[in-house]
């Protein structure tokens, strides 16, 4: 029987315990504007996690970590354990040169889904005695570091760390403010940057496998991975000095790269400042190096157009036995370029400052603009950083700080409407044109209410993409308003309203279906086709009257924007293979995303017979002569006919011009035609009787909605063949005035 001084004690330790949960760490307040504080660590070898907070000036700190995380959920969409191997395809064990600290021997935990996926900060951890509550991620993380302070390899050789969530009292919000612009200087300062990506998952393995094999291939051997030999035998990897790599390799990889810290704002300014960067992912450690040569080589052989799940799915093996990746194979995960962005900005802040070879001028730093536009695709919990997270890594000698220096400080008192709307002016009053108004996302993706309708809601992904990123964006290929500019009148835009003046060219009669608006697959094709047939048998253009274009030929250079391959105009072949294109559709009739039954068998839908009259009487009007006509594709299509029957034939060379189908159009644009019949792709979110208009300092038209007070809004930019080079100022049009709200 235990004495009663056991209980004694036991009693005691647990209101020490107790005591210790409900005494929060108390911040005192920072002595300066330019004070930080360091945590330190004490090492540790189970999950209890023991640090100090010590305040020092920036300039004067000893030498320190910083560490970057997410702070709700690390893993991917979809993560899980590992299935059992009789009921699925375990990851692929592999030895590879990815450095482990020597607690690796342990037992490998794979991460399964956290209950607590969110951000609530409910782990506590000992802090001077006190209880400081982190969130479950970080929790792993403070864990993993502490175990590696009592390893022989250490991630960190340094005694101090700097954590966001500790670091900072975020209850008070002038210090937020203060911290925040003083982040960037903060990770600069660091001797490193750790990642954590969070603990291993089912699909980690494989990811760092590709990485691992990838990341190895010289540079000069980069040309012979063409686009189209991703799927290619072993005969490509072997050129490239690489093992084999399988499609469930990359599915892993795919996995790895959608974990949520790809795709936070922060991270950017965290990665582009570091001096040197480590990723840690559960026990494996990977230098930044060797995933920044691995997305290199993904972007220059173009393979990234193949990373998707929706497919990868369609390869037989993987369609057969899915195992561990089945659930994620029903998402629609891919290799996004967020990725690419992200060590795109490191490289180019890695580089400013240096002399360009043979040139008088330095690099420069992104400017403003080109982080909020490059990495739109990042997302953060607190819609402002979406803006406050690139300011300290804007270059402050370009627009707007070159004309506005102290335009832009971050500021948690104001709304996200107000911060974005600002954000918008003072781009729009340093640049003196509309350019930025191109990258307002459709309306059907716009969260942030009461946004004035010219203003880019950053909180979202910008889809469609603008039509100034296609064919080579250095290029400007679009000039629709030609040399008329725009001046800005700030007081107006104090109030939220955007004064423009331009051409009022005509009113949308006519417009596609999308593809979710039918149950019919392919009544959008049919319902384009239609469109086609409502223009005139010759196209008007003005600066072309010198060559006729057919309505055929009309439509598919609307389609890919006159784009093919980073060419504009389009070359003549990219018509070629549109019409190959709708042979495909018409002889191996069109897959229908893949079914949710374990076995992924695709739905098979025969096409719809709704096309084929359109179809039929489209092709027939084409001239005599015509590499479209009813005969060029008949003969075609006989030809494509013994092909397949032969074994001869593969649409692989289609996948190009699938791309700038996606690109031009894809899932966020329509086609649409005017009552004039002008022909165009504009946002899905359009009307019929919506206005097409040319403003004055804009690159592309404009789809316009009229208001009842005579002003408008903003619906999106616009593709309309024979209108992006400023041919409306040939039209002998007025320029008229309005005012967006």
């Amino acid at each position: 029987m235990r004495s009663p001084r056991f209980f004694i004690n036991a009693r005691s330790r647990f209101s020490q315990i107790w005591t210790l949960r409900t005494r929060q760490y108390q911040y005192a307040p920072l002595p300066s504007a330019t004070s930080i504080r360091l945590l330190e660590l004490s090492p540790s070898d189970d999950s209890k996690v023991s640090c100090s907070l010590r305040a020092f000036e920036l300039r004067d700190a000893p030498p320190f970590d910083a560490l970057s995380y997410t702070w709700g959920n690390p893993l991917p969409q979809l993560s899980r354990a590992s299935l059992p191997a009789s009921k699925g395809r375990r990851p692929t064990t592999t030895s590879n040169s990815l450095s482990r600290p020597p607690y690796s021997s342990k037992k490998i935990e794979l991460a399964n889904a956290p209950e607590d996926s969110g951000r609530i900060r409910r782990y506590p951890i000992i802090c001077d005695d006190s209880s400081i509550f982190v969130t479950a991620n970080l929790k792993d993380a403070l864990q993993m570091l502490c175990k590696s302070l009592g390893s022989t390899e250490r991630i960190t050789e340094s005694r101090y760390l700097w954590i966001d969530a500790i670091c900072v009292d975020q209850k008070n919000i002038l210090e937020r403010n203060l911290q925040v612009a003083l982040m960037a200087e903060t990770f600069k300062a660091a001797q490193k940057v750790i990642v954590w990506l969070g603990k291993e998952d089912e699909f980690t393995s494989d990811a760092l496998t590709v990485i691992n094999a990838i990341s190895t291939i010289p540079e000069p051997h980069w040309a012979s991975a063409s686009y189209t030999s991703f799927y290619a035998d072993e005969g490509c990897l072997k050129e490239l000095g690489i093992s084999h790599l399988s499609i469930f390799n990359w599915l892993g990889f795919i996995a790895f790269i959608n974990r949520p810290w790809f795709k936070r704002a922060w991270v950017v300014q965290e990665i582009a400042l570091a001096k040197t960067a480590v990723l840690v992912c559960g026990q494996n450690t990977l230098p930044w190096d060797k995933l920044s040569k691995t997305l290199a080589f993904i972007k220059k052989s173009r393979w990234y157009h193949h990373l998707s799940t929706e497919k990868l799915r369609h390869v037989a093996t993987v369609r057969e036995t899915p195992g561990v990746y089945k659930n994620l194979l029903k998402s629609k995960a891919e290799v996004d370029m967020s990725s690419f962005y992200l060590d795109r900005t490191r490289i180019q802040v890695a580089a400013s400052g240096r002399f360009v070879p043979h040139s008088a001028v330095r690099r420069r730093k992104p400017s403003l603009r080109v982080l909020l536009d490059t990495h739109r695709f990042s997302g953060s919990t607190d819609a402002r950083d979406k803006v406050y997270a690139f300011l300290g890594l804007a270059d402050r000698k370009a627009f707007p700080f070159n004309t506005q220096p102290k335009a832009l400080a971050a500021d948690y008192k104001l709304t996200v409407q107000q911060v974005y709307t600002e954000t918008v002016r003072a781009l729009l009053i340093a640049n003196k044109d509309l350019d930025i108004l191109c990258h307002k996302e459709d309306r059907s993706r716009t969260k942030i209410p009461s946004l004035p309708s010219w203003v880019p809601d950053y909180s979202v992904a910008i889809k469609p993409y603008p039509l100034k990123f296609r064919g080579v964006v250095q290029m400007k290929l679009w000039k629709a308003s030609g040399k008329l500019s725009w001046a800005p009148d700030m007081a107006a835009m104090n109030n939220g309203l955007l004064p423009v003046q331009g051409y009022l060219l005509d009113v949308i009669d006519n417009a596609s279906i999308m593809r979710e608006e039918s149950q019919d697959p392919v009544a959008p094709w049919a319902s384009i086709v239609r469109l086609a047939l409502g223009l005139d048998d010759y196209y008007r253009i003005c600066r072309l009257n010198y060559r006729q274009i057919s309505r055929v030929e009309v439509l598919w250079r609307t389609l890919t924007t006159n784009t093919y391959a980073r060419q504009h105009p389009a070359p003549t072949r990219a018509g070629e293979m549109f019409v190959d294109y709708i042979l495909n559709l018409q002889i191996r009739h069109r897959l229908t995303p893949w079914s949710s039954d374990i076995d992924f068998q695709p739905q098979h839908n025969p096409l719809s017979a709704s096309i084929y009259p359109e179809w039929h009487a489209l092709l027939s009007a084409e001239p005599e002569g015509s590499p479209y006509n009813i005969g060029a594709y008949k003969q075609r299509l006989t030809s494509v006919v013994e092909s397949m029957f032969n074994g001869t034939y593969s649409p692989i060379g289609l996948a190009q011009l699938q791309h700038e189908l996606d690109n031009g159009g894809g899932t966020m644009r329509r086609l649409f035609k005017t009552h004039t019949k002008f022909l165009g792709t504009g946002p899905r979110s359009l009307q019929l009787g919506d206005e097409l208009w040319v403003l004055a300092g804009a690159p592309v038209p404009f789809v316009l909605r009229r208001l009842p007070n005579g002003n408008h809004q903003l619906v999106g930019e616009a593709y309309v063949y024979g209108l992006m080079h400023g041919e409306a100022l040939e039209m002998g049009l007025s320029l008229e005035k309005t005012t967006l709200e």
